[in-house]
């Protein structure tokens, strides 16, 4: 009886436990990779941003291959750049992932039972609280002035960057010279890696350094890190070498300059570390530009049509466009006519529009997230304000755009902008949303500034 008892109960444990609804991982797929075998993963949820992964190998003794794929968009995105996976001793382990996906890994485990952890580690020296949309902006009811910092440079509706990829002959004999006679900036991923021993490919980047080095003399233009060699990376000291190696060869190119610069790590590779990106991406200045950035390859079809359709959209909602190429002219990715027919529809809109380089953009949009601006004092004859800027002095170095209005009606003939030190500041009449405004730009600076009104 006792023994029916208990198979009862068991049962009903059993029905109970099937009844009860899976864990919510918040969007994060985990599973066996490529598996038929009986050997088993269930994860849980631990807290935000943080899962365990239980593996149970059964019968099963050979490696085992799991797939964790982590939100990239929406309320429930992880922070991609800042995941680690360690096991149960607190060891991190070697994760493989794609250069232009890092929410998606692989990861090897022994087949044998255990727990591993996936989470998203706080980055070095802890993230402070940007200021809000309204510290950005001053009013004044004595001088009438309303003060704001621009949304983008110069207070265009919206930002334009064109990137092109692998350092291909193709950029300095046709891109180059099209974006000149545009008079647009373009930012081009370099792979300045040498030539490898064993391998029978030269470099395209170290045969043609010296047009590179003429480009970068010149300054027109942005450089940015595809790294080394455009083929992934085995291990923590590979992937530097990839990374670090390419930082160091493009702020050769370019001395004296900002050494912050976007990085992108390619599609099509495959990259195995302990660390997270994160930490690449600080140790070497870099920013990641894996995401949102639309193909303009031929092969994708109707990508003129498309981009004018993009970019009016991006117009519209005030944001970042971001376009890339590979190699430019017939029978290449993409054609020459049709290269030019899209900077001429960017040129349609360039009143509109700021065209500049990825690392311009970015530090303007960082500037301007970890800026406001406070009122000091003011009575009928000046206004006095406070600039804060929390970014890094040494790497972000984009001028901020400040825009001045009245409440009813500006006459910039009357004012006078003025930096601590008593100099006088160049500013340009222009329009915001119908009503008349004064611009002028600041270093992303902390500093203190005057305006004053003449009679």
């Amino acid at each position: 009886m006792k023994q029916l008892s208990l198979i009862i109960a068991s049962a009903l444990a059993l029905v109970l436990l099937a009844a009860l609804p899976a864990a919510d991982l918040g969007g994060v797929i985990v599973k066996l990779e490529a598996h038929q075998g009986p050997a088993t993963v269930v994860a849980r949820p631990l807290e935000p941003f943080k899962i365990q992964i239980a593996v149970d190998p059964k019968t099963e003794t050979k490696p085992l291959l799991i797939r964790v794929e982590l939100p990239n968009s929406g309320q429930r995105a992880w922070p991609a750049a800042d995941v680690e996976v360690h096991n149960a001793q607190g060891k991190a382990l070697m994760v493989r992932r794609t250069g232009t996906e890092w929410f998606k890994m692989l990861i090897p485990v022994p087949a044998v039972a255990g727990n591993y952890f996936v989470q998203a580690v706080q980055p070095s020296g802890g993230k402070t609280a940007p200021p809000s949309d309204k510290e950005r902006v001053l009013a004044d009811g004595v001088t009438g002035l309303r003060l704001g910092i621009a949304k983008w440079h110069d207070g265009r509706k919206a930002a334009l960057s064109i990137r092109f990829d692998d350092s291909h002959p193709t950029q300095l004999t046709k891109a180059v010279p099209i974006l000149r006679e545009h008079g647009f900036r373009g930012t081009f991923m370099l792979n300045p890696g040498a030539s490898e021993p064993g391998n029978r490919r030269r470099s395209d980047f170290e045969t043609h350094q010296a047009g590179w080095e003429a480009v970068a003399r010149q300054g027109d233009h942005e450089f940015a890190n595809h790294s080394a060699h455009h083929r992934g990376a085995t291990g923590d000291q590979d992937m530097e070498a990839e990374i670090g190696g390419a930082a160091q060869a493009i702020w050769k190119l370019a001395p004296g300059r900002s050494k912050l610069m976007a990085l992108n790590l390619g599609g099509g590779t495959k990259w195995e570390t302990t660390r997270t990106l994160r930490y690449y991406l600080d140790k070497f200045h870099q920013f990641d530009a894996s995401e949102n950035s639309t193909g303009m390859d031929d092969s994708y079809g109707n990508r003129v049509a498309n981009f004018r359709r993009l970019l009016e959209q991006h117009l519209e909602r005030g944001l970042w466009c971001r376009i890339h190429y590979h190699y430019i002219g017939e029978g290449l990715s993409s054609s020459e006519a049709n290269f030019r027919a899209a900077l001429d529809i960017a040129k349609e809109h360039q009143a509109s529009l700021w065209i500049a380089g990825m690392a311009d953009i970015h530090k303007y949009q960082a500037e301007r997230n970890a800026s406001k601006l406070t009122l000091v004092k003011s009575d009928p004859k000046r206004l006095t304000f406070h600039l804060t800027c929390l970014t890094d002095a040494a790497l972000y170095d984009q001028p901020l755009t400040l825009e001045i209005m009245h409440a009813q009606s500006l006459d910039a003939g009357r004012i006078e902008i003025k930096n601590a030190h008593g100099k006088a500041i160049s500013s340009r009449t222009g329009k915001a949303e119908g009503a008349a405004v004064l611009r002028f730009e600041v270093p992303p600076r902390d500093g203190m500034y005057s305006l004053e009104m003449t009679p």
